[in-house]
């Protein structure tokens, strides 16, 4: 037996002791919240699973593992079993995934046409002493976007007296087996989190030179423009009062109910059209109008923090809107990314008015979201992190389904036709895939008490499932064989 492997088989039999006890699978009962937590026994080592062992192992329901890779080799870092990937994006049967620390600091890109037999075709090293915070493919005009955020795990640092490059890479992709760089946009402060793009812009958040220190929780939403990939320059920036050095933060935006300090970090953006909406952590959901992208304008905000608390990252993660056929989205599902217990969760909010925005229901797993403790009056939580992440609407389902990762609890779906009454559809919860903590990767050491399921997309030209995992377990490839919505959510607001 290698050593690699043994180190891997101890490593999944530690930890496994404090994991949390199996649960089984069970249909999901009517209303807003999952009806089972997702703790299938550990593997004695999940990180040399078969396809078939994979399938065995794994809790499913309306959904089928049609493929599953590991992605190992000379690109992850040292001592990891697989590759930790968030972001992923799929373009006819080529693959760009987005590494996630420890276990890889890249980008890979991999022929994924045949799901039982994925290849890693070429691979795109990070900046030094930089992480892979997200990417985004311009399709016409086959433009790898990446983004690069400082990150002191990656273990190829700057040399002393150099100063990290985080931002925005611009990759031409072509030829997928052969990326050609183009160009880079640098971040003063090297902060950059979640974008989106269109066929000329980016819509990202990143620090600037005004940010207040520490910069990593304090980005505002900075437009680039890269009509030149080869040069690409800075449009405007819009900020929230108080991000900026010399400037104070208003009342609603200084302290969580428990006196912490609120994180008020632009998070991650998706585009509607000329909307931009943006998840802003403790700051909630912000409206922004970028039919100018050089002069965005705030159309609307919905915070909620207070009354409810930030976690150690702040709250708000997403802001996605649900697909629609009206001018204007009227409904959004908005996610926590909370760590603490209770652990972050879903809101469907209707947005028919901006100025006005109104919780319509919740989604929670009640196993996880729902346990209080009357006598010591707090909630119970398992170990690990249980947040919901990030929410994708496949393009069929007319805008009611939606697929949601939630980290240690897997992937779900959700029929949300009735935005008053969300009900769990399907499931897909993998193996646990259980990574000894790395010193110095905060907040990484907590996810490998358990799965790490990150981030979902779905190929409009498929509809394959592709979902991956931050803690090593690689690419899934899935097809949902569930119930379709046969119409778009009724109205909300009436």
């Amino acid at each position: 037996m290698s050593i690699r492997r043994a180190l891997a088989i101890l490593v999944a039999t530690s930890l496994a002791a404090c994991a949390p006890k199996t649960i089984p699978a069970e249909g999901p009962a009517p209303g807003s919240a999952a009806a089972a937590t997702a703790s299938p026994a550990p593997s004695t080592n999940a990180y040399t699973l078969t396809l078939d062992q994979l399938k065995a192992q794994s809790q499913v329901q309306n959904f089928e593992i049609l493929g599953h890779s590991y992605f190992t080799g000379p690109h992850l870092a040292s001592g990891s079993f697989g590759a930790g990937i968030n972001t992923p994006r799929v373009y006819k049967g080529i693959a760009y995934l987005a590494g996630y620390p420890p276990t890889m600091f890249g980008v890979i890109v991999a022929d994924v046409r045949d799901p039982a037999n994925m290849k890693m075709i070429s691979f795109i090293p990070n900046n030094p002493g930089t992480r892979t915070a997200y990417l985004r493919l311009n399709t016409q005009k086959m433009i790898l976007v990446v983004g690069y955020d400082a990150n002191a795990a990656n273990p190829i640092q700057v040399p002393a007296g150099q100063s990290i490059k985080g931002g925005w890479a611009f990759y031409d992709v072509r030829d997928p087996a052969k990326p050609t760089k183009l160009g880079e946009f640098v971040a003063p402060g090297a902060a950059t989190h979640g974008f989106e793009i269109d066929d000329r812009y980016v819509y990202g958040c990143a620090s600037t030179t005004q940010t207040k220190k520490p910069v990593g929780s304090a980005q505002s939403l900075t437009v680039v423009d890269y009509s030149d990939a080869s040069n690409p320059t800075q449009a405007s920036v819009f900020h929230i009062q108080g991000q900026f050095e010399g400037e104070s933060y208003a009342g609603d935006d200084l302290k969580n109910p428990d006196g912490t300090n609120q994180i008020i970090q632009c998070h991650e953006v998706n585009k509607d059209g000329n909307r931009l909406w943006v998840a802003w952590r403790d700051a909630g959901i912000l409206l922004l109008d970028a039919s100018d992208p050089t002069n965005l304008k705030q159309v609307g905000r919905y915070d909620y923090v207070p009354p409810y608390n930030g976690g150690s990252l702040g709250a708000a993660h997403t802001a996605a809107f649900v697909p629609h056929t009206t001018p204007n989205a009227t409904l959004l599902l908005t996610n926590d990314e909370i760590f603490a217990c209770p652990a972050g969760l879903d809101r469907i909010v209707d947005v028919t008015d901006p100025t006005h925005m109104t919780v319509l229901s919740t989604i929670r797993i009640p196993e996880i979201d729902d346990k209080y403790d009357a006598a010591s009056g707090k909630f119970v939580c398992p170990p690990g992190q249980q947040s919901a992440h990030q929410p994708y609407f496949p393009p069929y389902g007319n805008g009611s389904l939606v697929f949601q990762a939630w980290y240690g609890q897997g992937m779900r779906a959700w029929d949300i036709s009735n935005p008053y009454e969300p009900k769990e559809v399907g499931r897909f919860i993998s193996p646990q895939y259980l990574r000894a903590p790395t010193p110095n990767t905060s907040p990484y050491s907590d996810s490998a008490l358990d799965r790490h399921t990150r981030e979902v997309f779905v190929d409009p030209d498929t509809n394959l499932v592709y979902v991956t995992d931050g803690n090593g377990g690689g690419l899934t490839v899935l097809k949902y064989t569930g119930p379709i919505p046969e119409r778009a959510p009724i109205p909300g607001v009436r």
